[in-house]
């Protein structure tokens, strides 16, 4: 979070997903998707029961019609104007923005793995209270995206230069409250619940939605001020 940090080599913000596009409304509401038309789902991707894919789809449904976490709402659009839609009714406005961490690089893809990035300034910060909506794009046959916002969730674009040059403006999410976080993820960031942010990058094809009054200013991080953890 702070100017001149160094990543971990392997550190690696380009799309976690190729090839899912969005098709038009009609296309993707012709079978609706839910865990009672998995078998018409499967047929429609013409998806092997027992394979990975077909897991995976069965997962991202349970996932979505799970019940919403305390102070979370989400949903998971199947096309773009549906996207647009639930982010427009949950903003209350239709001025909105989409966001994503964009990457300016020549490099191959495969060789962004060897980069080691090191934070640069200046960082901006979207005002505090803002509501971000986060849409992580899911392993599906067609563009399906998890979306998500949450009351404690607090916003930054964080520029990182690359030790081959390249450049990246990072949308980063720091959780405040975490109550609903897997224990597991604490033993790993070796930190005790509560005692800081937990904070992470969002790759290239992740989309942050904003109101338009509401985009990333710039801020001063402050060495001596609370921590962050990655």
């Amino acid at each position: 979070m702070y100017p001149g940090t160094k990543m971990d080599e392997g550190t690696n913000f380009t799309r976690t997903m190729w090839g899912n596009v969005f098709v038009p409304r009609p296309e993707a509401d012709a079978v609706p998707f839910s865990t009672k038309n998995l078998p018409q789902l499967l047929d429609h991707f013409s998806m092997v029961p027992s394979s990975k894919e077909a897991k995976d789809l069965k997962q991202l449904i349970v996932d979505c019609e799970a019940p919403n976490m305390v102070g979370e709402t989400k949903f998971c659009p199947t096309s773009l104007e549906s996207m647009i839609d639930n982010v427009v009714s949950l903003m209350g406005t239709h001025d909105v923005s989409a966001l994503t961490t964009t990457i300016n690089s020549t490099k191959l893809i495969a060789q962004h793995n060897k980069v080691v990035y090191r934070t640069t300034s200046p960082i901006k910060s979207f005002p505090d209270h803002t509501k971000l909506i986060i849409c992580h794009p899911s392993p599906c046959a067609q563009a399906v995206h998890y979306c998500h916002t949450n009351t404690k969730y607090k916003g930054y674009v964080i520029p990182l230069m690359g030790s081959d040059g390249s450049t990246v403006n990072a949308l980063t999410i720091c959780h405040h409250d975490y109550m609903n976080f897997n224990p597991g993820f604490f033993e790993v960031l070796k930190m005790e619940p509560g005692s800081q942010p937990i904070c992470h990058f969002l790759p290239e094809n992740h989309i942050v939605w904003v109101r338009s009054d509401q985009m990333p200013t710039l801020r001063t991080v402050s060495s001596g001020g609370s921590g962050f953890q990655f």
